[in-house]
């Protein structure tokens, strides 16, 4: 019965951070859609970390799992990491705003 109760622990931990993940890639999303509409089409993820209160670790995880669903692309430019919204991702971010 403590090992049942333990694995029901560890999976709400898991559902818990996959829930928190998902609200900061929304987050960011979110963020670069915003940038993109004030006429910036790239942003440093550093300027990403500091403006979403994020260690560079967890944003560069954050950005894995978005480039793997083709949302955002990281890029090099002139010695920093900036990134960008696919069209794929300005499509899902338009219709959050939508809805």
């Amino acid at each position: 019965m403590l090992h049942e109760h333990n694995a029901q622990q560890d999976e709400a931990l898991v559902t818990q951070e996959l829930d928190q993940s998902a609200v900061l890639m929304l987050g960011i999303i979110e963020l670069l859609h915003a940038e993109h509409d004030s006429g910036r089409a790239r942003m440093p993820l550093a300027a990403i970390c500091k403006r979403l209160g994020l260690r560079m670790s967890t944003l560069q995880r954050l950005m894995t799992a978005l480039g793997e669903q083709a949302l955002v692309e990281v890029s090099d430019e002139k010695d920093r990491l900036v990134a960008r919204l696919t069209p794929a991702g300005t499509e899902l971010s338009q219709a959050l705003q939508s809805a």
